[in-house]
């Protein structure tokens, strides 16, 4: 594993017999490039995987040194000069995949998606007692309905147009609360949103969680999960919430309609469109039967689809073909 000095995944395979090896991975001067290609030919190296845009172009230029064939996650959508140069582009949603070949000149052979992935095991774990300790902590007990949504604080993540929505439910549905989890990245932002729930008279509908790390807990004490989202890769939070058995209203957007299925694990709408976020969200809290059954098909299509498992079978795949047609060549 070669990553930059205080990285998040050095320190988590720390305990795991993995070599983990840093790096600035800077490409210029190239004394970091040529440590790198020095250890991919001492260690006989047969697949180089990058993840993120500065490991993307690192990688490439690894390739270039040393033969050894280069496999880049694509998470974001971005114009980029490194995509067309890999030997395989893994994208994490189809509509992602289209994107890199259509505009940074991928080849279709070259590019495939692989889902991003659950570890289911992660939320079968959340008791009760877990539940209703994460509720007090909000403010909640178990008469009110809790509307989930985790999410940076950014005009991507669509929050505005969740709280305009919410506006026609409260003197319907009074014992509602939205939770909104998640760091305010764009303070002007979070502001702005804070101020229109309080003009729309929400300013005790909503309830400002902030970050959290403890996010099987989270899902535990929600009853149903949202995403207003303007843009999205494939939204790992939609699948967490599916795996905790929570049922989903989410947008169209990205990758998205790839995780939650139209009526059988949620509902689908129009980006920027708070009349029909509010219709979905009071079909969901008027219906407990209908969130039960969007919450039983939702963990069912996260087994399926969505495991470690199939995530890693399919890279496997993956390294094994190109290495194989490396030894060949």
């Amino acid at each position: 594993m070669l990553c930059r000095p205080g990285a998040w995944i050095g320190s988590e395979l720390a305990a795991d017999p993995v070599e983990v090896v840093r790096s600035e991975l800077r490409r210029w001067p190239p004394w970091d490039l040529r440590d790198a290609a020095a250890m991919v030919r001492q260690r006989g190296c047969e697949v180089v995987q990058t993840h993120m845009s500065s490991a993307h172009s690192f990688g490439v230029l690894l390739r270039w040194m040393t033969g050894v064939p280069c496999v880049a996650s694509a998470q974001s959508r971005h114009i980029q000069l490194h995509w067309p140069w890999n030997d395989c582009v893994v994208a994490a949603s189809e509509s992602t995949r289209r994107y890199h070949c259509r505009y940074n000149f991928v080849r279709s052979a070259r590019a495939v998606t692989i889902h991003n992935c659950v570890d289911l095991a992660r939320f079968d774990r959340c008791s009760r007692e877990m539940r209703m300790t994460v509720r007090r902590q909000w403010g909640l007990d178990e008469g009110h309905l809790c509307v989930l949504c985790v999410a940076d604080l950014v005009p991507r993540k669509g929050q505005i147009y969740l709280v305009e929505a919410l506006a026609p439910l409260r003197q319907r549905f009074p014992h509602l609360r939205l939770v909104l989890v998640g760091p305010a990245k764009d303070p002007a932002y979070a502001d702005h949103v804070a101020q229109r729930a309080k003009q729309l008279g929400l300013a005790d509908t909503v309830v400002w969680a902030g970050q959290r790390h403890d996010l099987p807990e989270v899902y535990a004490a929600a009853d149903l999960d949202v995403l207003p989202s303007l843009e999205e890769t494939l939204p790992l939070v939609v699948l967490e919430a599916m795996a905790a058995r929570l049922p989903v209203v989410a947008t169209t957007a990205g990758g998205t309609p790839e995780c939650v299925e139209h009526g059988s694990t949620g509902f689908l709408v129009p980006p920027a469109d708070p009349r029909s976020l509010s219709e979905s969200l009071a079909k969901l809290v008027s219906d407990e039967a209908l969130r039960h059954r969007f919450a039983q098909a939702g963990r069912r299509r996260v087994e399926e689809q969505f495991s470690v498992e199939h995530h890693v079978s399919a890279l496997e795949e993956i390294f094994d073909r190109l290495a194989r047609r490396r030894r060949a060549a």
